[in-house]
């Protein structure tokens, strides 16, 4: 498995400032049309299968959608990833999916951008206290209604790293970059993971703040 990319939430802060991603590298491309139209290509790509209603309990990592290839996502930056940083209050990921592939139902390829962020509760605040980027692709075998992930290989960091994104993303690897760049996007959607995170758990939380960064609220 290749090195872990690890940033704490001073470094995240600073990152999203400077426009790099965390691996140091910079983001040139596009936040609005061309992301669109990524996220719009990996939407025909899956089958029905990848909307199916399945009942997810999401509790545990704050996703609150009823996909299963989503949810074991989720569940694994939680169970796996967050165990690399020391105790938190709570562990909360970012999922970007770029492209599902169930070409082979017994390996279900999950490309993505994949975060996660441990924070610990402070009064009606999350307070991050690390947190660490993993792009890659997911391996998924099926598991009853659910999926399971029993593989997962990572993005090299540092001077590979772009080397190792064209060989893991192949033809996906222009709509990944997209996705890896749009720091807007990433950070909707924490806002709204945190969000489903705090409400599924009925926390009397009201917002997230990272060191040196002003508080962010969340939706009711």
């Amino acid at each position: 498995m290749n090195e872990k990319q690890y940033v704490t939430c001073m470094l995240a802060g600073m990152i999203a400032m400077c426009g790099l991603g965390a691996c140091g590298k910079a983001n040139t491309a596009s936040t609005d049309t061309a992301t669109d139209a990524a996220v719009e290509k990996a939407d025909e790509q899956a089958t029905p299968e990848s909307s199916a209603k399945t009942e997810v309990n999401g509790a545990a990592y704050g996703y609150a959608g009823t996909d299963p290839v989503e949810a074991a996502a989720y569940k694994y930056m939680v169970e796996e990833e967050a165990k690399n940083y020391d105790p938190a209050d709570v562990s909360i990921p970012v999922v970007q999916i770029v492209k599902v592939d169930y070409t082979n139902p017994e390996d279900v390829l999950v490309y993505g951008d994949f975060w996660v962020y441990n924070y610990n509760i402070d009064g009606d605040t999350l307070t991050c206290v690390s947190g660490g980027n993993y792009p890659g692709v997911m391996h998924l075998a099926k598991e009853g209604d659910a999926y399971v992930v029993s593989s997962f290989d990572m993005v090299a960091d540092g001077v590979d790293f772009d080397a190792s994104a064209k060989e893991l993303f192949g033809d996906n690897y222009e709509a990944f970059m997209k996705v890896y760049g749009d720091s807007e996007a990433r950070d909707e959607l924490r806002k709204i993971t945190v969000s489903d995170y705090v409400n599924l758990n009925n926390l009397a939380v009201t917002q997230y703040q990272d060191y040196g960064w002003d508080p962010v609220q969340l939706n009711k």
